[in-house]
């Protein structure tokens, strides 16, 4: 099944009440959604709308495209920003929906993900952050080179997608200390490294992302009771997993974390809620 995402265009700060919005997707943000998802939805509105670099050449791969979503009255600055998330969460939840043929998310650039109270669930998730993992060619690699190497090492891609959920589902139903000895995590390092290693090969000039899911423990067939209160109790303190190096650079790590929080209501019986990404920061954990 084709991975989906639908993203805001920029990044959206508030309580599920207030909102504010400041800077838009950048080139690089645009090239990790191009690399590593099969379809990528950002919403625009009838209000503003807010240009993504490159627009004509991203909106020609097929892959990214920019439904409009109609709104009326008058909207001050705060109202703007909020529209911004209210369009992504009014085409999320048609296409979660209705759309069954992909395994759409939804997805923001940022710390932590921002929902409307209207759409908005609260849950008890783990959130699973791969810090330093994901290389992504900056803004001087070209459209189409990624598009070639997208398809030339499409193999690759999809272990490295098929890795991580599966990594995902192993947190859900272990959640104990046991799961730095499990084969999984290998998997993830060996996938990871592999990944690096064949861009690499590629560009010379590659970042690298730190990506967040937050996943559903209370989730439709996917933890028991009994899990998720083990999961809630051993996560709850920052657990940390480091899962090997790339030469020449830090450690790639995982951290898992326990909490309640405001989830998108629509998603609520899936496996991941939600994912967050931003451009590694060294030093910052």
């Amino acid at each position: 099944m084709n991975k989906g995402i639908i993203a805001a265009p920029a990044r959206v700060y508030g309580n599920g009440a207030s909102f504010r919005s400041e800077g838009g997707l950048t080139s690089q943000e645009l090239r990790y959604f191009l690399l590593y998802w099969d379809k990528v939805v950002i919403p625009t509105t009838n209000l503003v709308h807010l240009g993504i670099p490159e627009e004509e050449e991203f909106l020609g791969t097929g892959i990214i495209s920019r439904p409009r979503v109609q709104f009326s009255g008058t909207f001050n600055g705060e109202l703007m920003a909020q529209a911004q998330v209210l369009a992504q969460t009014s085409v999320a939840k048609d296409l979660i929906e209705n759309d069954k043929s992909t395994d759409w998310v939804l997805h923001q650039i940022g710390d932590e993900i921002i929902i409307p109270n209207s759409v908005s669930v609260e849950k008890q998730t783990i959130r699973v952050d791969l810090n330093n993992s994901l290389p992504v060619p900056n803004e001087t690699v070209v459209i189409p080179d990624i598009l070639e190497f997208k398809e030339r090492r499409k193999d690759e891609l999809l272990q490295l997608h098929q890795t991580i959920d599966k990594f995902y589902l192993e947190v859900l139903s272990s959640p104990d200390p046991s799961l730095t000895s499990k084969a999984v995590v290998n998997e993830l390092t060996r996938s990871i490294e592999n990944i690096n290693t064949v861009t690499g090969e590629k560009w010379n000039a590659t970042n690298k992302f730190d990506i967040a899911a937050e996943l559903n423990i209370n989730g439709k067939d996917i933890i028991s009771t009994a899990a998720a209160g083990a999961a809630f109790d051993f996560f709850t303190n920052l657990y940390t997993i480091p899962i090997g190096t790339v030469v020449g650079a830090a450690a790639s790590i995982v951290k898992i974390k326990c909490k309640t929080s405001k989830s998108f209501e629509p998603s609520k019986d899936k496996q991941v809620l939600s994912y967050l990404a931003k451009a590694h920061q060294e030093g910052l954990l």
